[in-house]
């Protein structure tokens, strides 16, 4: 190493294929600079990841441990769904904390319980609910669970390019200025399946600027508008592309003001990095 380089330990992780590197600020005394984030998310360059968490063990009472996300463009998040169950994960089998824990994060501290050796169960905020808007002579919903999200209903998931169509309503100038996550969303034939209430979905992320695995917040947005507009009711279970199967429960409230999101989380190796 020369003598300004940092030597970090961190973890790699991924929620339902939405991969993480996670770092603990106990064990690396670091600021991370927005060259650092994307040279860390770097698939050929780097370790290679959707995005950084930054975890730090709480000092006070009122939560466990904060969460810092970073998107892979090096951008600051307000939340993360994946990315929560992924660090509440973390914070149990790495930092000894309980399977229950109050997490705090940019959008408000939220609730999470490890509920077997690869579900987590975690608290989605509603922060706005699920309104309905044309663009381009089509239905686009949009809310906030954390983050902003559109979510549009489509006959054929498979054939959606959802690079394009993602990228197209993520700077549409309805979103601006700070753009939108785009979901595409459809309904499965679930008569003779396990799982009721089936849908598939898949994500354009923002500030990753590509479709990803899954997305927590982005499939929470995506039931609530199903509950909110066309009276599924809950739970509502999610089909990934890599075949996931994540679940939003939705509360008995005439107003929802929080979602519960259970599916999975996994650690995929340890390592250190030279930045």
């Amino acid at each position: 190493m020369t003598d300004c380089s940092m030597k970090i330990h961190f973890t790699k992780m991924h929620g339902a294929g939405n991969d993480f590197v996670i770092i603990s600020k106990s064990k690396n005394s670091l600021k991370l600079l927005t060259k650092n984030i994307i040279n860390l998310c770097d698939r050929k360059r780097g370790i290679g990841a959707d995005g950084v968490i930054i975890v730090i063990k709480a000092t006070v009472d009122d939560y466990d441990i904060i969460m810092e996300y970073y998107n892979r463009d090096g951008s600051r998040g307000e939340m993360c769904g994946n990315g929560l169950r992924c660090t509440a994960f973390y914070a149990h089998h790495k930092m000894s904390l309980p399977t229950k824990l109050k997490v705090k994060t940019d959008a408000g501290i939220l609730f999470a319980e490890i509920k077997s050796d690869d579900q987590v169960c975690i608290e989605i905020p509603v922060i706005c609910q699920i309104s309905k808007t044309l663009i381009e002579q089509k239905n686009v919903f949009y809310g906030n669970t954390g983050v902003p999200h559109a979510i549009l209903q489509v006959d054929n998931i498979k054939e959606t390019n959802v690079n394009k169509a993602g990228k197209f309503y993520r700077t549409d100038p309805f979103f601006a200025p700070s753009g939108t996550n785009v979901n595409f969303i459809q309904k499965v034939d679930t008569e003779h399946s396990e799982y009721k209430n089936l849908h598939l979905i898949r994500t354009y992320e923002r500030g990753v600027e590509l479709e990803t695995s899954a997305c927590g917040t982005g499939i929470s947005a995506s039931a609530l508008t199903l509950h909110t507009f066309f009276n599924v009711p809950s739970p509502i279970n999610f089909l990934t592309t890599e075949k996931d199967i994540l679940t939003v429960t939705i509360p008995k409230e005439s107003t929802i003001s929080k979602l519960y999101l259970t599916g999975p989380a996994s650690i995929v190796f340890d390592g250190t990095y030279i930045i």
